[in-house]
């Protein structure tokens, strides 16, 4: 009977896709942050620095302005802004009221021409950076806010903003420190108070969340987001669960309110209170159905529902208001959920088009992996790596993708690099045992890294097992077997401290065997087949322990469930085989169309 293989690609596989799923959480919380919709005011116009013949108009235009009438305004300043294109004054005057006047677009041209016109000055600077973030355009009003605090450290509105988009970008860390300045500056702003409080929140900054909102007084604290925020930050501390009773309170205040709904949808999808975050999200989406940040997260909400058809259907249309990275992530997910992988792929390559960050460089290289393409995901890990060469997950992808081809060597040279850039990464360390007892040049090293990590973390069980996993296989190299017995003591006291160590029992068996002592080999293995019944390795080696003890009834019996489960996992290998070629070849024919 031959020795079964031990799949280790696959093995492989199902420990990276631990890893890939705490990657789409990840995702799927940098597009829930909160984006506060009406941004602080656009502060008011410098002192004009405009034509004698020019400042009476400029006055009127001002004075309409100042009064609401801004109509009037903008019938007075328009004339005026075509006469006098090379003033910046006139220019930051008329981009204001036309965008008062809801013509975004055209302001934000006047905002642009102010800017050049006066490039040092702040107060442009941040208008013109928060008329892009109307507009949608959040890494170049990113760029315009910190131009304006390079010219003024500490102006308020700008450090808000920016703030705003790191959050609305899904980076809440770098959010934090900005909208702590703009609050420090400016307390008594209600903005400031509300986005500094969701971003800790977001944080899990509980108790700073709700001693910025207690700040707010008794006049605030009574408005519809600022009410369910604190019910929220109650629950999250344990203190009180009022967040379905303050919902059902706030429910009428919502009505005809979308921004405000999206706002407290946002705040239920974070807490994982999806339902009723779907509800407020399709109502959103009906008030506002050119909101792409709506059916995103309405997407997003439905997929965690799995209601995958009709989050495939809003996903869609958000992808017509706004092409973006993540939309499609999201919409790729979807596919591949619903057994799609054909049609997944080009969404994971235009995300890598859009946006080529390592995340999503993994994302489309871990498809590939996940359908055993492993020149592809090969392919795709190494132009990842060209561009970000200390991602921890591109190596780890490179790694596994070699693995899969057998190729040990580049494999084992990929995970050792995986376990510098992050040692206490444990996940690097179990991929690198897969590999490297079959690398040549790089063993040594590898078994150096090993012991690395059981010097700096002694009482690790995983660290004491990996040390145990080294020795043994340099033990076995050099036919040198002196350190093998304290290896098996080592690996006793870690089994007699978590008996679910399966690893650990695996490897003690393999020792026994070598050392030929037939009944603790028995002893292990039968631990090992009681944690994983499905086990056919571990089943083989019993057998075959069983046997050479003189057992050979018992060593039959479990030798015959040994060939059922091989014919089971010989036959799920087929049929996965079997997809994955078809996978391969329809990508191909997409490849070959003209």
């Amino acid at each position: 009977m031959a020795n079964p293989g031990d799949s280790r690609p696959n093995k492989v596989f199902r420990r990276l896709g631990c890893k890939s799923r705490i990657g789409c959480v990840v995702r799927a919380c940098s597009i829930w942050i909160l984006l506060i919709a009406i941004l602080q005011p656009l502060a008011g116009a410098p002192d004009p620095q405009v034509p004698a013949d020019a400042v009476g108009e400029f006055n009127r235009a001002l004075d309409h302005f100042r009064t609401g009438s801004y109509g009037e305004a903008l019938r007075v300043i328009e004339p005026l802004g075509s006469r006098h294109p090379e003033v910046a004054e006139i220019q930051h005057l008329l981009a204001i009221i036309l965008d008062l006047n809801r013509r975004p677009e055209d302001a934000n041209q006047h905002f642009r021409r102010a800017v050049e016109l006066l490039p040092t000055s702040v107060v442009l600077r941040t208008n013109f950076g928060a008329s892009l973030m109307r507009l949608g355009h959040a890494s170049e009003a990113a760029g315009q806010f910190r131009m304006a605090l390079e010219l003024e450290p500490n102006h308020p509105t700008a450090s808000f903003n920016l703030g705003t988009i790191l959050l609305q970008q899904g980076n809440p860390e770098q959010a934090l420190p900005w909208l702590e300045r703009a609050f420090s500056i400016q307390s008594d702003v209600y903005q400031n108070a509300y986005q500094l409080a969701y971003c800790q929140f977001l944080l899990g900054m509980y108790e700073e969340a709700a001693a910025v909102v207690e700040k707010l007084g008794d006049t605030v604290t009574s408005r519809v987001e600022v009410r369910f925020l604190k019910a929220l930050a109650e629950r999250a501390l344990g203190r009180a669960d009022r967040t379905q009773a303050v919902l059902q309170e706030i429910r009428p205040l919502l009505t005809g309110q979308p921004q405000l709904q999206f706002q407290v949808a946002m705040l239920l999808l974070s807490q994982d209170l999806v339902e009723p975050s779907e509800k407020l999200l399709r109502l959103v989406t009906r008030q506002l159905p050119e909101s792409y940040p709506a059916h995103l997260n309405l997407a997003l909400a439905q997929k965690r529902l799995a209601q995958l058809p009709e989050a495939t259907k809003t996903a869609s249309t958000a992808l017509g208001l706004q092409e973006t990275a993540e939309i499609h992530l999201l919409l790729a997910d979807l596919m591949e959920a619903q057994g799609k992988p054909v049609e997944a792929v080009p969404h994971y390559q235009q995300a890598v088009v859009l946006d080529p960050t390592p995340a999503n460089y993994f994302a489309l290289g871990y498809e590939f992996l996940i359908h055993w393409n492993w020149e592809a995901a090969a392919q795709v890990f190494s132009a990842g790596l060209e561009r970000e060469p200390d991602s921890w997950h591109l190596w780890v992808g490179s790694g596994t993708a070699a693995l899969g081809l057998t190729k040990y060597e580049e494999a084992t040279q990929a995970f050792l690099k995986a376990v510098e850039l992050k040692p206490g990464e444990l996940m690097g360390f179990r991929l690198l045992a897969q590999a490297f007892d079959r690398s040549e040049t790089a063993f040594d090293d590898a078994v150096r890294s090993f012991r690395a990590l059981l010097d700096r973390d002694s009482a690790n069980p995983w660290a004491r097992y990996f040390e145990a996993l080294a020795t043994f296989r340099e033990g076995s190299r050099s036919a040198d077997s002196s350190q093998v017995a304290a290896r098996v003591e080592a690996l006793v006291e870690l089994t007699r401290q978590d008996s679910g160590f399966l690893e650990a029992l695996l490897l003690l068996s393999e020792i026994q065997f070598e050392l030929q002592n037939w009944a603790e080999a028995v002893e292990a293995l039968q631990q090992a087949v009681q944690l994983d019944p499905n086990h056919a390795a571990a089943h083989y080696r019993l057998g075959l322990a069983l046997q050479r003890s003189g057992q050979s009834e018992e060593a039959r019996q479990v030798l015959r469930r040994y060939k059922a489960l091989k014919a089971q996992e010989d036959q799920a290998v087929g049929d996965r085989v079997a997809a994955t070629t078809r996978f391969i070849v329809e990508l191909k024919r997409d490849d070959e169309l003209p």
